[in-house]
């Protein structure tokens, strides 16, 4: 989700956090802040969310360890996400119809 540009000369700033884990995938969420390093001024310019599989040596997906989520904003991330991921098996679902 874009919500402001970047300007030339700020310090980008990424902040990533585990949502919510699978049997082999974890969905990741990062914040983009951008920093004028003159003021110090801080903004959110993005947030996006990947999917990723844990692989073996040979590519195979392999277990992760559950995600326990305790502080209340740990578990709106991962609700969150869990509700990211239906969505995406709807749209998946949706789209399959189509073909």
């Amino acid at each position: 989700m874009l919500r402001q540009p970047i300007h030339v000369g700020e310090l980008v700033i990424f902040l990533a956090s585990v949502n919510h884990t699978g049997s082999s995938s974890m969905e990741v969420g990062i914040k983009v802040i951008a920093e004028n390093i003159r003021t110090q001024a801080k903004r959110h310019v993005n947030s996006c969310f990947f999917t990723m599989v844990a692989v073996d040596d040979t590519g195979k997906p392999v277990p992760v360890a559950p995600l326990r989520p305790f502080s209340p904003n740990e578990r709106h991330r991962h609700a969150a996400a869990e509700v990211r991921k239906a969505m995406r098996r709807e749209m998946e679902q949706r789209f399959s119809a189509i073909r």
